[in-house]
């Protein structure tokens, strides 16, 4: 038997025995501390986490929520497209490209949309959907450089489309309240942008909430505006309803100076780029190998 140093004693791990470890003595503590480290682990936290003021457990959301098909993807892929782009430049576009033209240009969009969802689709039925959405997606298929790279320009892309959506919401807004300045659009931009960061940091169980009273507000809206082409004629102001002279006059293009086709699509475009919001809900999902595709091809089909 071999003999050891004074003050070190054997440490075994293992069912079978297949390891030892030469610990000094008063190191065995370790495993004590260990032992302590694990109680602040996020699995024990529950039961050694003091009380929360009856507030914060209500407004914040501590423990992870999983959402489904329908209240994940699909609201927040609806929510993203029809967004201020499709309420703000449908005119422009139309009284631009006209009706034939028109309808070739948002057939365009939805065919790179949805070249766009089924190449995610596929990547995440062969490579597996990860907790970071879309850059994880690209990490997996391209290497971690180029994902981290495609991922600052995805996320630097995701600012500027919230800073365009925020800013057209309180554009509309001083509009309707008969506000013409720069700053009273400027200070409704920030207010709004406060109360959507307030809205994050509460968790994304208060997200989807929101999102579901913002698609059904949506849902109203549009509906409204299909209506109201049949029941509100306001010949003074151009709304003379349908006819075939209106529809012979519109039907081909009759440019703005300065506007051409690419510009039109250019301005139009972003109106696709909602479809690809299902795809960062990943680590929010119950099944995001099921619930990604019928959600996101179900909101572009219905949008």
């Amino acid at each position: 038997m071999e003999t050891q140093p004074v003050g070190w004693h054997v440490h075994t791990w293992g069912q079978e025995g297949d390891g030892t470890k030469l610990l000094k003595e008063g190191s065995s503590d370790i495993s004590t501390n260990m032992h302590v480290h694990d109680l602040f682990h996020e699995d024990a936290q529950g039961f050694h986490q003091p009380s929360q003021p009856w507030w914060r457990i209500k407004v914040f959301v501590w423990e992870p929520v999983l959402f489904g098909t329908w209240d994940g993807v699909f609201t927040t892929c609806m929510i993203n497209i029809f967004g201020v782009v499709l309420f703000l430049r449908t005119g422009y576009l139309v009284g631009n490209t006209g009706v034939l033209l028109g309808l070739l240009l948002v057939s365009v969009v939805v065919l790179v949309a949805l070249v766009t969802v089924m190449s995610g689709i596929g990547v995440g039925e062969h490579c597996g959907v990860g907790g970071g959405g879309i850059y994880s997606m690209i990490s997996t298929v391209l290497g971690g450089r180029v994902g981290g790279t495609v991922g600052l320009l995805y996320v630097f892309g995701q600012c500027v489309a919230g800073a365009m959506y925020i800013t057209g919401f309180s554009e509309s807004v001083a509009e309707l309240l008969g506000l013409q300045s720069q700053w009273a659009v400027r200070c409704m931009s920030a207010a709004v942008l406060l109360a959507l960061l307030g809205i994050n940091l509460a968790g994304v169980k208060w997200i989807v909430r929101l999102q579901l009273l913002l698609l059904a507000v949506l849902a109203v809206s549009t509906l409204d505006f299909v209506v109201g082409t049949f029941t509100h004629l306001d010949p003074e102001h151009g709304f003379v309803g349908y006819s075939a002279s209106l529809l012979s006059s519109n039907i081909v293009p009759d440019y703005s100076p300065g506007e051409n086709f690419f510009t039109v699509f250019g301005v139009f475009f972003p109106a696709a780029t909602g479809v690809m919001a299902g795809f960062n809900m990943s680590s929010d999902l119950q099944r995001p190998e099921h619930n990604i595709p019928v959600g996101t091809l179900a909101a572009v089909l219905t949008s």
